[in-house]
């Protein structure tokens, strides 16, 4: 099987290294997504457990020219459907049109979902559709179709931990994403003054504890009887074998108690909250004794949060305090294109990504490299 991992954007390299790290060293990046080829059903569970910052893990079962509706249907059609969807399958079909002469979603819809029922019909006769779901994705890219089969379900952002709502949060493979682009190790202290529902110090915990991001979820592909039926408890168990135990300095805070009570909340879901302390304070009063360490914040949004003269004093104000902690790395995520001018500093680095649909710049400010 060749699987496809769909990266935000912005974030391929990321994902690129973190497939590496897990073994698999020839992952190409087309249109977004990472290509892993010559699969097995243990890789589609070890990726859906072990991925920190993907989206989600697709089966790619056929890629083809398309540019009429008779080669949409011929293609999909000619796929291997009963190797993978039992009788009792139930078949949702999802489409991505982009700068191709097929841009009607609900045809290509409609014209998707009956080839593949008129294909596992031949194989099964009457389809019943009462048990598994099996999500198919039909992404008609530059006039090729790329027929996929989604083995997430839930996106991989969907740790499980984070259950309250608070305003304005950072999807979790963001996050994760965000301290992959530090020079963060669990030797250093850790901060998000502006932490929200705590996302950010969360993920970094787990990161340090090597938690594996999919231990307390579910995945689309566990209820599909074609799987190995050993493939999701090897993944488990080599998650439960990882982990390590060590003594963390991570420091989440922000001037809202709500925040601060979700946080608190998300952290002991995620099994992590004796690594972490959460203080109600304002950013910019924030004191610490450590010469070196490392801030990763997705400050407020002047459209979002609060008005654009408050957003562009908060920057004014990491300025100053970055300037007090000269020893340390800041990070902040944010649209404000005036950031550097208001925080006082030209940025060492800025990559831009796309954050809840907002183009954003990962603004980094770097502090002296530690003596060893």
């Amino acid at each position: 099987m060749n699987l496809l991992i769909p990266a935000a954007t912005g974030l391929e390299a990321v994902v690129k290294r973190q497939l590496n790290m897990l073994g698999y060293n020839d992952c190409p990046a087309v249109n977004g997504r990472l290509r892993v080829e010559n699969c097995s059903w243990k890789d589609v569970a070890r990726l859906n457990m072990f991925l920190r910052s993907g989206e989600r893990v697709l089966i790619q079962l056929a890629q083809f020219p398309c540019t009429t509706f008779d080669e949409l249907f011929d293609g999909v059609r000619g796929c291997n459907w009963a190797d993978f969807v039992s009788q009792q399958g139930r078949v949702v079909v999802v489409t991505k049109a982009i700068n191709s002469k097929l841009f009607a979603h609900h045809s290509i819809q409609s014209i998707g979902k009956k080839a593949i029922i008129e294909n596992l019909s031949a194989v099964y006769g009457p389809m019943l559709e009462l048990g598994e779901e099996y999500k198919v994705e039909l992404d008609i890219t530059n006039d090729v179709c790329s027929v996929n089969l989604d083995t997430t379900g839930d996106g991989l952002h969907k740790r499980g931990y984070r259950i309250k709502n608070y305003t304005a949060p950072l999807k979790e493979t963001t996050a994760s994403a965000l301290i992959d682009l530090s020079v963060w190790n669990p030797d250093k202290m850790f901060t998000d003054l502006f932490c929200g529902s705590g996302t950010l110090p969360i993920e970094a915990a787990l990161k340090a504890l090597k938690i594996a991001p999919g231990l307390n979820r579910s995945f689309a592909f566990m209820d599909w009887p074609c799987v190995d039926d050993d493939a999701y408890d090897l993944a488990e168990q080599e998650a439960l074998d990882i982990r390590v135990e060590r003594q963390l300095n991570i420091i989440g805070g922000d001037i809202n108690p709500k925040a601060i009570d979700i946080a608190t909340y998300h952290a002991k879901r995620a099994g992590v909250d004796k690594y972490i302390k959460f203080n109600l304070r304002p950013a910019q009063e924030f004191i610490t004794k450590q010469s070196f360490g490392v801030n990763i914040s997705n400050p407020p949004y002047g459209e979002r949060l609060s008005e654009i003269n408050e957003v562009r004093q908060i920057s004014k104000d990491m300025g100053v305090l970055y300037r007090k902690l000269d020893k340390w790395n800041f990070y902040f995520l944010s649209p404000n294109q005036d950031f550097e001018r208001d925080f006082g500093r030209r940025a060492d680095k800025k990559r831009f990504i796309y954050n809840a649909g907002i183009k954003c710049s990962y603004y980094t400010f770097n502090g002296p490299k530690p003596t060893k």
